[in-house]
Protein backbone atom coordinates (compact mmCIF):
# COMPACT_ATOMS: atom_id res chain seq x y z
CA UNK A 1 0.00 0.00 0.00
CA UNK A 2 1.33 3.44 -0.95
CA UNK A 3 0.37 6.69 0.76
CA UNK A 4 0.65 9.94 -1.20
CA UNK A 5 1.09 12.79 1.28
CA UNK A 6 1.97 16.44 1.03
CA UNK A 7 3.86 18.89 3.25
CA UNK A 8 3.39 22.49 2.18
CA UNK A 9 5.00 24.22 5.20
CA UNK A 10 7.91 25.54 3.11
CA UNK A 11 5.53 27.18 0.66
CA UNK A 12 3.67 29.28 3.20
CA UNK A 13 6.33 32.00 3.47
CA UNK A 14 6.01 32.74 -0.26
CA UNK A 15 2.20 32.69 -0.48
CA UNK A 16 -0.29 35.50 -0.42
CA UNK A 17 -3.24 35.24 1.95
CA UNK A 18 -5.53 34.10 -0.88
CA UNK A 19 -3.02 31.54 -2.08
CA UNK A 20 -2.60 30.18 1.45
CA UNK A 21 -6.37 29.81 1.69
CA UNK A 22 -6.42 27.77 -1.51
CA UNK A 23 -3.41 25.59 -0.69
CA UNK A 24 -5.34 22.70 0.92
CA UNK A 25 -7.71 22.46 -2.05
CA UNK A 26 -4.84 22.59 -4.56
CA UNK A 27 -2.81 20.04 -2.61
CA UNK A 28 -5.70 17.63 -2.35
CA UNK A 29 -6.43 17.99 -6.06
CA UNK A 30 -2.76 17.39 -6.98
CA UNK A 31 -2.48 14.41 -4.63
CA UNK A 32 -5.59 12.77 -6.03
CA UNK A 33 -4.58 13.31 -9.64
CA UNK A 34 -1.14 11.88 -8.91
CA UNK A 35 -2.67 8.95 -7.02
CA UNK A 36 -4.96 8.25 -9.98
CA UNK A 37 -1.90 8.06 -12.23
CA UNK A 38 -0.25 5.70 -9.73
CA UNK A 39 -3.31 3.45 -9.79
CA UNK A 40 -3.31 3.39 -13.60
CA UNK A 41 0.43 2.66 -13.66
CA UNK A 42 0.00 -0.22 -11.20
CA UNK A 43 -2.75 -1.69 -13.37
CA UNK A 44 -0.47 -1.49 -16.42
CA UNK A 45 2.32 -3.12 -14.41
CA UNK A 46 0.05 -6.02 -13.43
CA UNK A 47 -0.82 -6.53 -17.09
CA UNK A 48 2.89 -6.47 -18.04
CA UNK A 49 4.11 -8.75 -15.23
CA UNK A 50 1.44 -11.45 -15.38
CA UNK A 51 0.37 -13.57 -18.31
CA UNK A 52 -3.31 -12.83 -18.99
CA UNK A 53 -4.27 -11.70 -15.46
CA UNK A 54 -7.89 -12.34 -14.60
CA UNK A 55 -10.24 -9.33 -14.28
CA UNK A 56 -10.30 -10.08 -10.53
CA UNK A 57 -6.55 -9.42 -10.29
CA UNK A 58 -6.44 -6.73 -12.98
CA UNK A 59 -9.05 -4.70 -11.09
CA UNK A 60 -7.58 -5.28 -7.63
CA UNK A 61 -5.91 -1.88 -7.23
CA UNK A 62 -7.92 0.61 -5.19
CA UNK A 63 -7.63 4.35 -4.60
CA UNK A 64 -8.79 6.16 -1.47
CA UNK A 65 -8.66 9.90 -2.30
CA UNK A 66 -7.48 12.68 -0.04
CA UNK A 67 -9.58 15.60 1.21
CA UNK A 68 -8.74 19.19 2.16
CA UNK A 69 -8.73 18.08 5.80
CA UNK A 70 -6.72 14.90 5.28
CA UNK A 71 -4.03 15.35 2.64
CA UNK A 72 -3.33 11.64 2.27
CA UNK A 73 -4.41 9.44 -0.64
CA UNK A 74 -3.92 5.68 -0.46
CA UNK A 75 -3.28 3.37 -3.41
CA UNK A 76 -3.16 -0.31 -2.58
CA UNK A 77 -4.31 -3.85 -3.35
CA UNK A 78 -7.78 -4.80 -2.10
CA UNK A 79 -7.53 -6.94 1.01
CA UNK A 80 -11.15 -8.00 1.32
CA UNK A 81 -13.37 -10.31 -0.72
CA UNK A 82 -16.73 -11.92 -0.03
CA UNK A 83 -16.26 -15.29 -1.78
CA UNK A 84 -12.68 -15.47 -3.07
CA UNK A 85 -9.18 -15.14 -1.62
CA UNK A 86 -8.42 -11.39 -1.28
CA UNK A 87 -6.17 -10.07 -4.07
CA UNK A 88 -3.66 -8.79 -1.49
CA UNK A 89 -3.01 -12.37 -0.36
CA UNK A 90 -2.75 -13.67 -3.92
CA UNK A 91 -0.22 -10.98 -4.87
CA UNK A 92 1.71 -10.76 -1.60
CA UNK A 93 4.54 -13.05 -2.74
CA UNK A 94 4.75 -11.18 -6.05
CA UNK A 95 5.08 -7.82 -4.27
CA UNK A 96 7.30 -8.67 -1.29
CA UNK A 97 8.61 -12.13 -2.20
CA UNK A 98 8.32 -15.26 -0.08
CA UNK A 99 6.25 -18.42 -0.19
CA UNK A 100 3.18 -18.49 -2.43
CA UNK A 101 -0.03 -18.77 -0.44
CA UNK A 102 -2.23 -21.77 -1.10
CA UNK A 103 -5.19 -21.22 -3.37
CA UNK A 104 -8.59 -22.05 -1.95
CA UNK A 105 -8.88 -25.34 -3.84
CA UNK A 106 -5.36 -26.32 -2.71
CA UNK A 107 -6.37 -25.76 0.91
CA UNK A 108 -9.44 -27.94 0.34
CA UNK A 109 -7.38 -30.73 -1.21
CA UNK A 110 -4.83 -30.54 1.58
CA UNK A 111 -7.58 -30.71 4.20
CA UNK A 112 -8.68 -34.12 2.90
CA UNK A 113 -5.13 -35.39 2.41
CA UNK A 114 -5.09 -35.26 -1.39
CA UNK A 115 -2.41 -32.55 -1.53
CA UNK A 116 0.63 -33.47 0.59
CA UNK A 117 2.17 -30.91 2.98
CA UNK A 118 4.98 -28.91 1.38
CA UNK A 119 3.45 -29.08 -2.11
CA UNK A 120 1.36 -26.79 -4.28
CA UNK A 121 -0.62 -27.67 -7.41
CA UNK A 122 -0.04 -26.62 -10.99
CA UNK A 123 -2.26 -27.56 -13.98
CA UNK A 124 -1.18 -30.65 -15.89
CA UNK A 125 -1.36 -31.23 -19.63
CA UNK A 126 -4.75 -32.89 -19.31
CA UNK A 127 -6.35 -29.94 -17.54
CA UNK A 128 -9.08 -27.80 -19.08
CA UNK A 129 -8.06 -24.15 -19.16
CA UNK A 130 -10.05 -20.92 -19.08
CA UNK A 131 -9.34 -17.83 -21.17
CA UNK A 132 -6.66 -16.68 -18.71
CA UNK A 133 -4.60 -19.84 -18.74
CA UNK A 134 -5.88 -21.10 -15.39
CA UNK A 135 -7.43 -24.49 -14.78
CA UNK A 136 -11.16 -24.10 -15.33
CA UNK A 137 -13.49 -23.58 -12.39
CA UNK A 138 -15.69 -26.43 -13.60
CA UNK A 139 -12.84 -28.94 -13.57
CA UNK A 140 -11.71 -27.81 -10.12
CA UNK A 141 -15.24 -28.30 -8.81
CA UNK A 142 -15.36 -31.83 -10.27
CA UNK A 143 -12.09 -32.74 -8.58
CA UNK A 144 -13.13 -31.26 -5.23
CA UNK A 145 -16.42 -33.12 -5.45
CA UNK A 146 -14.68 -36.41 -6.33
CA UNK A 147 -12.34 -36.18 -3.35
CA UNK A 148 -15.15 -34.92 -1.10
CA UNK A 149 -13.13 -31.77 -0.48
CA UNK A 150 -15.95 -29.23 -0.35
CA UNK A 151 -15.70 -27.97 3.24
CA UNK A 152 -19.41 -27.86 4.10
CA UNK A 153 -20.41 -31.10 5.81
CA UNK A 154 -22.86 -33.03 3.69
CA UNK A 155 -22.63 -30.52 0.86
CA UNK A 156 -24.59 -31.93 -2.05
CA UNK A 157 -21.79 -31.26 -4.55
CA UNK A 158 -19.50 -33.79 -2.89
CA UNK A 159 -19.56 -37.12 -4.71
CA UNK A 160 -21.25 -40.17 -3.28
CA UNK A 161 -20.30 -43.77 -3.92
CA UNK A 162 -23.23 -43.96 -6.33
CA UNK A 163 -22.29 -40.84 -8.30
CA UNK A 164 -18.63 -41.95 -8.49
CA UNK A 165 -19.71 -45.34 -9.86
CA UNK A 166 -21.96 -43.62 -12.39
CA UNK A 167 -19.09 -41.36 -13.47
CA UNK A 168 -16.86 -44.39 -13.92
CA UNK A 169 -19.43 -46.30 -16.02
CA UNK A 170 -19.83 -43.57 -18.61
CA UNK A 171 -22.44 -43.71 -21.34
CA UNK A 172 -22.77 -44.56 -25.02
CA UNK A 173 -21.49 -41.08 -25.89
CA UNK A 174 -19.13 -40.39 -22.99
CA UNK A 175 -16.19 -42.39 -21.69
CA UNK A 176 -16.24 -43.20 -17.98
CA UNK A 177 -13.62 -41.53 -15.78
CA UNK A 178 -12.19 -41.67 -12.28
CA UNK A 179 -9.51 -39.67 -10.47
CA UNK A 180 -6.63 -40.74 -8.26
CA UNK A 181 -3.60 -39.23 -6.52
CA UNK A 182 -0.25 -40.85 -7.20
CA UNK A 183 2.88 -41.31 -9.31
CA UNK A 184 1.81 -43.45 -12.28
CA UNK A 185 4.08 -45.63 -14.40
CA UNK A 186 5.87 -47.01 -11.34
CA UNK A 187 6.91 -43.58 -10.17
CA UNK A 188 8.20 -42.35 -13.52
CA UNK A 189 5.46 -39.71 -13.77
CA UNK A 190 5.26 -36.81 -11.30
CA UNK A 191 3.05 -36.83 -8.24
CA UNK A 192 -0.37 -35.38 -8.90
CA UNK A 193 -4.04 -35.95 -9.60
CA UNK A 194 -4.68 -38.03 -12.71
CA UNK A 195 -7.82 -38.82 -14.62
CA UNK A 196 -8.22 -42.44 -15.71
CA UNK A 197 -10.57 -43.37 -18.56
CA UNK A 198 -12.87 -46.40 -18.45
CA UNK A 199 -14.45 -47.35 -21.75
CA UNK A 200 -17.65 -49.35 -21.48
CA UNK A 201 -18.85 -51.83 -24.09
CA UNK A 202 -21.27 -49.18 -25.32
CA UNK A 203 -18.56 -46.57 -25.99
CA UNK A 204 -16.75 -46.75 -29.33
CA UNK A 205 -14.69 -43.53 -29.32
CA UNK A 206 -10.97 -43.04 -28.61
CA UNK A 207 -9.79 -43.57 -25.04
CA UNK A 208 -6.84 -41.81 -23.39
CA UNK A 209 -5.80 -44.00 -20.45
CA UNK A 210 -4.29 -41.30 -18.19
CA UNK A 211 -4.56 -37.53 -18.18
CA UNK A 212 -2.51 -35.44 -15.70
CA UNK A 213 -4.97 -32.86 -14.32
CA UNK A 214 -2.96 -31.38 -11.44
CA UNK A 215 0.77 -31.86 -10.86
CA UNK A 216 2.11 -31.38 -7.34
CA UNK A 217 5.39 -29.50 -7.01
CA UNK A 218 7.37 -28.59 -3.86
CA UNK A 219 6.59 -25.18 -2.41
CA UNK A 220 9.11 -22.64 -3.62
CA UNK A 221 10.16 -19.19 -2.50
CA UNK A 222 9.38 -16.45 -5.01
CA UNK A 223 11.32 -13.27 -5.70
CA UNK A 224 9.23 -10.12 -5.84
CA UNK A 225 8.20 -9.42 -9.44
CA UNK A 226 5.65 -6.64 -8.94
CA UNK A 227 7.58 -3.62 -7.60
CA UNK A 228 4.62 -1.68 -6.28
CA UNK A 229 6.65 0.94 -4.41
CA UNK A 230 9.08 1.62 -7.27
CA UNK A 231 6.22 2.25 -9.70
CA UNK A 232 4.51 4.61 -7.25
CA UNK A 233 7.64 6.58 -6.36
CA UNK A 234 8.48 7.07 -10.03
CA UNK A 235 5.06 8.53 -10.74
CA UNK A 236 5.30 10.86 -7.72
CA UNK A 237 8.71 12.16 -8.81
CA UNK A 238 7.59 12.73 -12.39
CA UNK A 239 4.07 14.04 -11.88
CA UNK A 240 3.40 15.63 -8.51
CA UNK A 241 5.10 19.02 -8.93
CA UNK A 242 3.42 19.56 -12.29
CA UNK A 243 0.05 18.48 -10.95
CA UNK A 244 0.38 20.83 -7.97
CA UNK A 245 1.27 23.82 -10.12
CA UNK A 246 -1.73 23.17 -12.36
CA UNK A 247 -4.01 22.61 -9.36
CA UNK A 248 -2.89 25.86 -7.71
CA UNK A 249 -3.59 27.86 -10.87
CA UNK A 250 -7.02 26.20 -11.06
CA UNK A 251 -7.68 26.90 -7.37
CA UNK A 252 -6.79 30.57 -7.73
CA UNK A 253 -8.95 30.94 -10.83
CA UNK A 254 -11.97 29.54 -9.02
CA UNK A 255 -11.31 31.19 -5.65
CA UNK A 256 -14.21 33.12 -4.11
Amino acid sequence: MIEVKADFSQLLEKMTTLQMKQIPFAMSLAINRTAKKIKEAQEREIKDVFDRPTPYIQNSVFLKPSTKNDLTAIVGIKDQSVKAVPPSKILSAEIVGGERRLKRYEKALRAVGALPPGYVATPGKGATFDAYGNISKGQIEKILAYFKAFPEAGYKANSTAESMARLRRGTRNRVGISYFVGRPANGRLPLGIYQRSHASARFSGPVMPLRPILIFIPTALYEATLDFRFVAENIIKKEFDSEFNKALVEAMRTAK
